[in-house]
C-alpha cells in the first residue's frame, strides 16, 4: 500500500511539473515576442497544437529544447533567436515552482531585437524516439548569422524540471 501511494504521489507531481512548466513557457514565450514588438497572435492560435507537443514530450523526456526564431518572411536567416532547453534533473527542491520573470525581462533588454516585420515560428527539439505528436514534423534551423548565443541559466523550475535560457546578439 505504500509503494502505491508513493508512486502515485510521485506520478502527481510529475504530472504538476509538466502543466506548470508548458503554462509558463507559454507566457515567457509570449512575453519574449510581445517584448520585441511583436503580436503573440500567432502564438496563441497555436497554442493548443504547441502544449499538446511540449505536454507529451515533456511526460515522455523526449523534449530538450523549445527555440523561437524570429525572421522576415522568405529569409532564410534569423533576425533573433531564444532557446530554451529543458532539463529533467529539476532544482533539487522536491516542492519547487518558480518563474522568474524580472530576469527574463533583463535578457530581452540585452538580446538582437528583430524589427517590426518580422514573424517567428516556434520550434519543438526533441530526443530519437520521441512518440509521434500531430501537428508537427522535421524542420531545420534558420541561419543565425553573426548572432552569438548568450547561454544566462535557469528562467523557470520545479523540483523535476527545468528551462534554461539562450538569447543570441549581434
Amino acid at each position: 500500500m505504500a509503494t502505491q501511494a508513493v508512486a502515485y504521489a510521485r506520478t502527481f507531481t510529475n504530472t504538476h511539473s509538466v502543466v506548470f512548466l508548458s503554462d509558463n513557457l507559454r507566457n515567457t514565450l509570449r512575453e519574449v515576442i510581445r517584448e520585441n514588438g511583436i503580436s503573440p497572435k500567432k502564438l496563441m492560435q497555436d497554442w493548443e497544437t504547441i502544449e499538446r507537443g511540449i505536454k507529451t514530450w515533456l511526460q515522455s523526456g523526449h523534449l530538450n529544447n523549445i527555440v523561437i526564431e524570429f525572421f522576415k518572411p522568405g529569409s532564410s536567416n534569423a533576425s533573433a533567436r531564444w532557446e530554451f532547453p529543458i532539463g529533467y534533473a529539476g532544482s533539487g527542491v522536491s516542492d519547487d515552482m518558480w518563474l522568474d520573470k524580472n530576469y527574463l525581462r533583463q535578457l530581452i533588454a540585452k538580446s538582437a531585437r528583430p524589427t517590426t516585420d518580422c514573424t517567428y515560428r516556434i520550434i519543438l527539439c526533441t530526443n530519437a524516439g520521441r512518440p509521434a505528436v500531430a501537428g508537427f514534423s522535421d524542420c531545420s534551423f534558420l541561419s543565425t548569422g553573426s548572432l552569438a548565443a548568450r547561454q544566462a541559466g535557469t528562467v523557470i523550475a520545479t523540483g523535476h524540471m527545468t528551462a534554461a535560457v539562450t538569447y543570441w546578439r549581434g
